[in-house]
């Protein structure tokens, strides 16, 4: 079979869009319009994959595969000056095939790009042109690189190569009688292309319906789909049920049983099974089985949630170790810290652990108990077993089996309503 060469042609200014970013950056379900490109382009068994760029977008580098092959046209746009700057790695390849694919065309899925190289290659066409079934076609189109050699002949051409757009180039051939046909997909969703925010947002809906498919067969459960977003490189267990209003992103991992949202976020973050997330937000964190998260509550990068906890309403958790068995039920706030197992924080109680200069640990060790209102000063250790009565500031260690109590005594003024005239008669 001849080889492929993928050229992805992603130079185009991008000025519909109406934005200081690149074109090919605009996000679809959070990842690059780009990257569903050029993962296409490798997925479909190419030899070779060629990026070109021009000045306006050459800061997407970063968002390429390592091996792509990259080429600046500097201020140029046209598919023919990108030709022009292969042309020499172009000849290497006589008798191969190139895939001219704009980077902006991020719904086109591998296997159609397979079946339509196997129509080209069996029907020994010169050129294949993706189409939809109503006859408008696409800038996605196989070229033999014999083809591709003749518009550097002047004469061929009859203009200048700099000056050629896909369309253009399909025009020339057929002029000039080379065997070019067709090739019909069957979804035309597939060749949307993105030049402003309306086809952005119709491109997302095709790929967000796909991802959620997949999962749906692989047995999770979404409940009104169309308000969740989800990552391509998410995964999610089987028997998970996503609710309204979900937004996975990244490579974030769920596992089975789980119940997400509503009105959840998930951010590059690892769940077990049979974990519960409600109305919460969990960035870059690891969350164990068994363990309910929520409602309103937000998980901070860095944070290690163990099994069988209880993270409840208006509590927050940030770069924080949570031991297996314990609970941190309400209006809460513990960052730095490492909580051990079986422990209890009591509703409104805090780790204060910036000292407005550095950020310090709080330790609680096992099957400590802490009241409510309570506030540890860090650095601080509670130690295994130890109470910490309600209302009280901590700054120094508490023992193992002590009851630390840091708070004024309770004072009685008696008959003082009356003599201040407040009673109610």
């Amino acid at each position: 079979m001849q080889e492929l060469t993928t050229i992805i042609l992603a130079s185009s200014k991008g000025a519909d869009m109406k934005s200081a970013k690149p074109l090919y950056t605009h996000e679809i379900c959070g990842q690059a319009m780009i990257s569903y490109v050029t993962e296409v382009g490798l997925r479909a068994g190419s030899g070779s994959l060629v990026v070109a760029l021009n000045n306006s977008n050459y800061d997407i580098e970063s968002l390429l595969p390592d091996s792509s092959i990259i080429v600046n046209q500097g201020e140029a746009e046209s598919v023919g000056n990108a030709l022009s700057l292969l042309r020499s790695d172009i000849e290497k390849n006589i008798d191969g095939t190139v895939l001219l694919l704009p980077g902006n065309c991020p719904a086109i899925k591998d296997e159609t790009i397979k079946a339509a190289y196997d129509f080209h290659i069996a029907k020994e066409n010169m050129v294949t042109v993706f189409s939809t079934p109503e006859g408008s076609l696409s800038d996605i189109c196989f070229i033999n690189t014999k083809a591709i050699l003749k518009l550097f002949d002047s004469e061929f051409i009859g203009e200048d190569i700099n000056e050629l757009y896909t369309s253009d180039i399909l025009k020339i051939y057929f002029k000039k009688g080379l065997k070019l046909f067709n090739y019909i997909t069957s979804q035309p969703e597939e060749l949307i292309v993105v030049n402003n925010r309306q086809s952005l947002c119709e491109a997302e809906q095709v790929i967000q319906t796909r991802i959620i498919n997949r999962h749906m067969e692989n047995g999770v459960t979404f409940h009104f789909p169309a308000t969740c977003m989800i990552h391509p490189k998410a995964k999610i267990g089987m028997d998970t049920e996503i609710y309204q209003g979900t937004v996975i992103k990244g490579e974030t991992k769920i596992g089975t049983g789980c119940t997400i949202g509503p009105n959840t976020m998930i951010e590059e973050s690892i769940l077990g099974n049979n974990v519960s997330a409600l109305n919460a937000v969990i960035l870059q964190s690891q969350v164990g089985d068994s363990t309910n998260i929520g409602p309103f509550a937000y998980i901070r990068p860095g944070s290690k949630i163990g099994d069988h906890i209880k993270i409840g309403d208006f509590v927050e958790i940030k770069n924080s170790v949570i031991g297996d068995n314990s609970k941190v039920p309400h209006l809460s706030y513990i960052g730095d810290s490492d909580i051990g197992k079986g422990v209890n924080i009591g509703c409104g109680s805090i780790t204060v652990n910036y000292d407005g200069r550095q950020k310090h640990r709080t330790v609680v060790e096992d099957d400590a108990f802490i009241g409510c209102n309570v506030n540890l000063v860090s650095p601080v250790v509670v130690k295994h077993n130890a109470f910490v009565g309600a209302g009280s500031t901590i700054t120094k260690e508490v023992p193992e089996y002590s009851l630390a109590i840091a708070r004024s005594s309770q004072t009685i003024i008696a008959d003082w309503v009356r003599k201040k005239g407040l009673d109610k008669k």
